[in-house]
């Protein structure tokens, strides 16, 4: 089974109907005997409703995520330079073009849903990280975003705050058509070669120069990374913990409830008796105030007899 092929068709499914057609599409692969693809099926991730956005976007305006990438690499390239006018006009357009595409998610992706502020702004975060990031522009391309991505101080992220598993990407390689060559003097040749090595160090230098700032960034992305990573797992510890500590209460809320059922009837039991019990008890006390008044009755007669 062509898995790429099933996992493009579902993220271009709605979201309510996703995992439904995903277990639907494994168990045929299951029943075929190709459980490896059932497997991989199975671990598709339904995306968040902002994903789903991104992914519809790139079905529905594909020249507008195609003009949002290309942006992103010649924002790239301003940032490497000094040309800070070019830098401003394409943040304009940066700021345009993702405004229509979310304008555009609302009116024709969504299908009719209504789209809240707060997926408009997680779907601005995933254009945005496309534009700074390139491995984030390639997983936007393919259009099976599962969550929203986001562009921090060290990567790009997920919804849920988790480095974003992003597709390697191929440097892009600019060329350009060299004008015709003139036929030089074998002097000027000679002249030209101490231009070029003194070129040379130059660009050794700042080549190096971006290799040790990369690495730097790399080491503090290293370093937040481990710390973060050892916050999400004493995060996870307190919440086991929590959550261990929820069924014991939920345990003993059955058992009480089970206690109170019980002294519930023993209750009823008791009343009744009770009640039984005060019959008895105010049949006996007029008996007794009945025997009494006819114990007084024969003393009179007595006392009127001795006199």
């Amino acid at each position: 089974m062509d898995t790429d092929a099933v996992a493009v068709e579902l993220y271009g499914l709605e979201p309510e109907l996703f995992t439904t057609a995903r277990n639907q599409v494994a168990e045929t692969a299951r029943d075929a005997g190709d459980d490896q693809s059932a497997a991989v099926i199975m671990a598709l991730r339904k995306p968040t409703l902002a994903a789903w956005l991104a992914n519809q976007l790139v079905r529905t305006d594909p020249d507008g995520i195609h003009a949002l990438t290309e942006l992103g690499e010649d924002l790239r390239q301003t940032y490497l330079s000094a040309d800070a006018t070019r830098r401003r006009e394409l943040t304009r357009l940066r700021h345009d073009l993702v405004s229509n595409l979310v304008r555009t998610a609302r009116e024709r992706a969504a299908g009719g849903r209504r789209v809240t502020a707060q997926t408009a702004e997680r779907l601005t975060e995933t254009l945005d990280a496309a534009l700074v990031d390139p491995g984030a522009a390639q997983l936007l391309r393919t259009g099976q975003l599962t969550s929203a991505l986001r562009h921090v101080g060290f990567g790009v992220v997920d919804e849920n705050g988790d480095p974003a598993r992003l597709a390697p990407v191929r440097p892009r390689v600019v060329r350009s058509s060299s004008p015709p060559r003139k036929t030089r003097p074998a002097a000027a040749a000679v002249q030209r070669q101490p231009s070029a090595a003194k070129r040379r160090p130059t660009v050794d230098t700042t080549l190096a120069s971006r290799r040790n700032a990369q690495r730097k960034r790399l080491d503090q992305a290293e370093h937040d990374y481990a710390a973060a990573e050892a916050e999400r797992e004493q995060a996870e510890r307190v919440l086991d913990a929590h959550q261990h500590r929820l069924a014991d209460l939920e345990a003993d809320l059955v058992r009480l409830n089970e206690q109170l059922e019980q002294t519930r009837q023993t209750l009823r039991a008791a009343r009744k008796q009770t009640s039984r019990l005060q019959s008895a008890f105010n049949q006996a006390a007029r008996n007794a105030a009945a025997v009494k008044k006819r114990r007084d009755i024969e003393n009179q007669r007595l006392d009127a007899l001795e006199r």
